[in-house]
């Protein structure tokens, strides 16, 4: 606080619980001090690229209006995505085929309407649908329930997937392990730093064809007497 001398790897960590940091904050919060003490230009930017990934170079824009309608069906991103990669006509029967598992007619029709009454989407000069803001994020804790609901459908969409798809065009694995708090912290942290780098990915990616769902399961599944999370 002083000035007087810098944070050691030891003290770096105990300084950031003791201030309250855990999971993705802690994170920053020690790669910005190795970031801020490295002496090397290589190892700079070593430390700002990861810092970069943590934050996340995408600005997802905060959903207000129209947030439990958006999360209502776990279709409606999807349809959100998809009328942007092809030019479906007004062919809402076209439409909900290309949606997977399909969709009626009436359920994509219904689907860009409520989109575009929200203004998730929006016609440009020549009349294609375009997305209003490439990314958006969920809105405040009072709206958590239609974002469980829509994960909770998300996944029963994943278990159908894991069934009805060839494994070389789905991916779904899983590890169990025996890990300590601190390192729980960490591993969420990294979970949300590959969240932001794949997106960024998608968002730079001018060719897009096919609207994927990516989801990471990270959740306690026991613990010792005294290692409640």
């Amino acid at each position: 606080m002083l000035g007087e001398r810098n944070l050691s790897e030891k003290t770096v960590d105990v300084v950031g619980k003791a201030i309250g940091l855990q999971g993705a904050d802690l994170e920053f919060w020690i790669l910005l001090v190795r970031y801020c003490q490295a002496d090397k230009e290589v190892s700079k930017k070593h430390y700002l690229q990861e810092l970069a990934a943590l934050r996340g170079s995408v600005c997802p824009v905060k959903i207000n209006e129209g947030f439990s309608e958006y999360y209502r069906h776990w279709y409606m991103p999807v349809v959100r995505e998809l009328v942007t990669l092809f030019d479906f006509r007004d062919d809402y029967a076209l439409l909900g085929r290309s949606v997977y598992p399909p969709i009626t007619e009436s359920e994509a029709k219904s689907a860009v309407l409520i989109l575009s009454r929200y203004h998730f989407i929006r016609k440009d000069a020549c009349g294609r649908w375009v997305e209003t803001h490439r990314s958006v994020r969920s809105g405040t804790p009072k709206q958590r329930s239609a974002l469980v609901h829509y994960h909770r459908e998300m996944l029963g969409k994943a278990s159908e997937a894991l069934l009805s798809l060839d494994r070389n065009k789905r991916f779904v694995g899983g590890v169990t392990l025996g890990v300590s708090k601190e390192c729980y912290w960490r591993i969420l942290a990294e979970a949300e730093k590959f969240k932001n780098r794949i997106t960024a990915l998608a968002l730079n990616d001018l060719n897009g064809d096919n609207v994927i769902q990516v989801a990471v399961q990270i959740f306690p599944t026991g613990h010792s007497p005294d290692g409640v999370l």
